[in-house]
């Protein structure tokens, strides 16, 4: 009789309060306050507030506006393809115009194309040889063309014009 006690005494110390875990589960309130902000809690909403009891069930996370309808994994992975598509156009767009927007490539000037410039050379034959600057300004009556370094050639060169003839080459190591 003392060991069915025991055992009985064992049950209700250890297993009772395991079966009512289970079963004391407390309401989660939502409501919006005077500010507009969103509030969930298992006290009870202060007076006046609209609350609305929340399901211990219910699904959280943000819904799509594609996703207001669908919940189900077949529907899901039916509209998925169609927001792929849109997100596909939408990168290669701004791909577009990322690189239309970035500088063009530095050009250089090749030291066999240097050598064939000389003083009073006119614009057009400069560029004939040169080809079109990295960098062009314009003052007045100087214009300054600028061939900037490259991996195989690292030095810049500078051309100024007076007058549309060469009047000055600089040529300096910039790596």
């Amino acid at each position: 009789m003392r060991s069915a006690l025991a055992v009985l005494a064992l049950m209700l110390t250890f297993i009772l309060p395991f079966t009512l875990i289970g079963t004391a589960q407390a309401q989660v309130y939502r409501w919006v306050d005077e500010k507009g902000a969103v509030t969930y809690s298992n006290t009870v909403p202060p007076e006046g507030a609209k609350a609305t009891v929340v399901g211990v069930d219910a699904k959280g996370g943000f819904v799509t506006p594609d996703a207001l309808d669908c919940y189900t994994l077949r529907c899901q992975g039916e509209r998925l393809e169609p927001r792929l598509e849109r997100r596909e156009l939408a990168e290669a767009r701004d791909f577009a115009l990322r690189a239309a927007a970035a500088p063009p490539a530095v050009r250089g000037l090749d030291f066999r194309k240097y050598i064939s410039i000389q003083r009073g050379m006119s614009e057009g034959e400069l560029l004939g040889i040169a080809g079109t600057p990295d960098l062009q300004r314009r003052d007045r009556s100087l214009d300054t063309y600028t061939y900037m370094p490259t991996p195989a050639d690292p030095f810049t060169t500078t051309i100024t014009l007076l007058r549309g003839r060469v009047f000055e080459i600089e040529r300096a190591h910039k790596f």
